[in-house]
């Protein structure tokens, strides 16, 4: 009997050793997988954190740069600024230079013109005196007979003798002209009918 139950209870001491062994072990492994869950909790939040720092730190960087570019923008909109009133100052000297030259050359234009006028008025007056080819030597500035308009002179060129008179005598009609002047629509028409013999003698008596 004392055999028998010498062995019950060493079964039941196997047993409960077993049970006990078990029992610690599943204790361990669940120390161990709490243990495991916590080590990967700790690494999921660090590499959050890291992730998160280089996020901060790419934001951080993109901003600097942003920054940057702003600055540079800035900076290239106050020289286009500059540039833009420069040239604009540039504009209004060039243009006040050339309303300066306009003036002087309307000037300059209005005394060539008087000039020309004024020598156009004195070869009219000496034209009796000088040699040209269009004047005969032999016409005396006494029979030259000023009109001034719409023809400058009319010359006399007449003989004391009758027959002389009518065989190498002329009446002209002479216009001083200056420089590239050319002749007047009036002057053209009377020069067509005078070249065309259409010219006639008429004595008015007046009582």
């Amino acid at each position: 009997m004392l055999e028998v139950a010498l062995g019950v209870a060493f079964a039941l001491s196997v047993g409960v050793s077993l049970w006990l062994y078990r029992k610690m072990s599943a204790l361990k492994n669940l120390q161990y997988r709490e243990s495991l869950e916590r080590v990967e909790s700790q690494e999921a939040y660090e590499n959050l954190l890291f992730s998160v720092e280089r996020e901060r730190e790419s934001i951080a960087s993109t901003m600097e740069n942003l920054q940057n570019h702003v600055v540079y923008l800035q900076e290239e909109n106050r020289l286009k600024v500059r540039e833009t009133s420069d040239l604009m100052n540039q504009i209004t000297e060039i243009t006040s230079a050339s309303e300066e030259k306009s003036q002087e050359i309307k000037k300059q234009k209005s005394r060539a013109a008087s000039a020309h006028t004024t020598k156009g008025q004195i070869l009219e007056k000496w034209c009796p005196f000088l040699e040209h080819p269009e004047i005969d030597p032999d016409w005396e500035a006494k029979n030259w007979s000023f009109m001034g308009n719409p023809i400058d002179y009319i010359i006399f060129d007449w003989r004391n003798d009758k027959t002389i008179n009518l065989a190498d005598g002329k009446v002209v009609l002479l216009d001083v002209k200056s420089g590239k002047s050319q002749l007047t629509t009036k002057q053209r028409r009377i020069r067509d009918l005078i070249q065309a013999g259409k010219v006639e003698w008429r004595t008015i008596r007046l009582e």
